[in-house]
């Protein structure tokens, strides 16, 4: 899948690898205004967070409302912080010491001994219908990140899934579902606050808004979690996407897409939230190799006029297809992207209005046999820091390789993987302008991207393969909020 990107590589335990000489400013900001003839001064300033929540959506395919669970599922988490090495040049961290818990929602349960350390990695395993709160306290908590897991080697749920663990939010988009026969979306709504969330869900379609009151006044309680299947809002749409809104708190949302083509595995995956409504979009990480599709929604009233491309190693190139498309208000499209040549893909979307966008690409082999796909939402250029956990030694055969992409101008990044035994690498990475970069994360158990120069995006995909194809999964990194603006303070001086 990756061959021609092989020359990029980069093995994460590799050694001799040298931070450049470009940093970034500190984060630790002190702003003062004063007014001619005035004695006031007003200073804001920003410091480290001491607490930083992810919460992961546990086994999907548990807990839906009104039926009973079909299947046995379990998923594997892994939660991390960012090593000392890759927070942004001058960022200081509160002072003492914090822990990082992997814990369940609803309450109950703790998994793995809390880690003191930054660059250890928690990890969980999960078999019941829980999703997964991840709190980093402290001088610990900036740089909070983890990942869930799903691995099934053979059955109808055969397939590879990972999901990056997000924050709560009271606004998601989230692009991923189909019509086929076979094809189930579960959505997957978890409230880590103390107080019941009242949650609605908008559902565009093809033909415009779907409307059905089932998505309405949805009441997810106290530290708990809500799974509903999408089909009972969007019946058969064949490209859905949701906006997920909630009232009187927040809610992390996850979008659970998995197929069972009669008695063949297609795979699936879990759609996180993209970017929100902008006029330009850009998806990182789009393996390509077979089917692959773009999907856009317009969530406003005026019709979209769309132009899309794809990023590769040497610079953008035109679709395969008509590159300029009409959507309509209130409504989707997907634009094919199989006959792309296999390759890593990046994916610009403009448009003359907000929209939102994704893509899906799959792996087939021979006819009957089962497959797998993902999902890679748009994401917004890293501006501090991002990374994922990448679970532990014990992912015998994974390859996990990291995406980059830069837009409008040349960029570039400092990479950092913290291997299985600890090891620390760091590595600066140019990409050019409207172009991808690829890179091997061999050995490691976290990476970590800090920017450097210009706008950087960034995606991991982790495949492994067998005797019956290539598993696979996409997921977007995001960036993370390290620092928190404190009220302004307001000094008096005498007259």
């Amino acid at each position: 899948m990756r061959g021609v990107l092989r020359s990029l590589a980069v093995a994460a335990a590799g050694g001799g690898l040298v931070l450049g000489a470009a940093h970034l400013p500190s984060l630790n900001l002190v702003q003062a205004t004063s007014q001619a003839g005035d004695a006031r001064v007003t200073r804001t300033h920003a410091e480290a967070v001491t607490k930083a929540q992810r919460i992961c959506p546990g086994p999907e395919a548990l807990g839906i409302e009104g039926l009973p669970d079909a299947v046995a599922q379990t998923v594997t988490v892994a939660a991390v912080t960012a090593p000392p090495a890759a927070l942004p040049e001058g960022f200081t961290t509160a002072k003492g010491i914090g822990s990082l818990t992997v814990s369940g929602l609803p309450l109950g349960g703790t998994w793995g001994a809390p880690a003191t350390a930054r660059g250890q990695v928690v990890p969980g395993q999960i078999s019941t219908a829980q999703s997964v709160l991840v709190t980093g306290t402290g001088a610990i908590a900036p740089g909070t990140v983890a990942t869930q897991r799903s691995w099934v080697k053979v059955g109808d749920n055969r397939g590879l899934v990972t999901t990056a663990c997000m924050p709560a939010a009271d606004s998601s988009w989230l692009v991923a579902g189909g019509a086929e026969p076979g094809r189930r979306e579960r959505l997957v709504l978890t409230n880590p606050g103390p107080n019941a969330v009242t949650v609605d869900l908008a559902v565009l379609g093809a033909k415009g808004p779907i409307q059905s009151p089932n998505g309405h006044g949805l009441v997810v309680g106290p530290h708990a979690r809500t799974v509903v299947l999408l089909d009972a809002i969007a019946g058969s749409e064949p490209s859905p996407v949701v906006h997920v809104t909630a009232q009187g708190g927040e809610v992390a949302a996850v979008l659970s897409d998995t197929w069972l083509d009669g008695i063949v595995p297609r795979g699936g995956d879990d759609a996180v939230p993209v970017a929100e409504p902008a006029r330009e979009q850009v998806i990182v990480g789009l393996p390509i190799d077979g089917p692959a599709t773009l999907r856009v929604a317009v969530p406003g009233d005026i019709e979209a006029v769309v132009q899309a491309r794809v990023l590769t190693s040497t610079g953008p190139k035109g679709l395969p297809v008509d590159a300029v498309t009409r959507v309509p208000g209130h409504s989707t499209r997907d634009i094919d992207l199989s006959a792309l040549p296999p390759g890593a893909y990046a994916v610009q979307v403009r448009a003359d209005v907000p929209v939102v966008a994704a893509a899906m690409a799959a792996r087939r082999g021979p006819a009957g046999t089962p497959s797998d796909l993902a999902w890679s939402g748009s994401s917004s250029p890293i501006r501090t820091l991002a990374g994922m956990a990448l679970h532990g030694p014990t992912d015998i055969g994974f390859n996990n390789w990291l995406d980059l992409a830069a837009t409008k101008a040349p960029a570039s990044a400092m990479v950092t993987t913290v291997a299985d035994n600890g090891v620390v690498t760091a590595k600066e990475v140019a990409i050019q302008a409207d172009s991808v970069s690829s890179l091997l994360l061999a050995g490691a158990s976290s990476v970590w991207v800090t920017p450097r120069t210009g706008l950087v995006r960034a995606a991991v995909v982790p495949s492994i393969g067998d005797a019956k194809g290539v598993l696979f999964s996409v997921t977007p990194l995001t960036d993370l909020s390290l620092t928190t603006t404190l009220p302004p303070l307001r000094e008096v001086r005498g007259e």
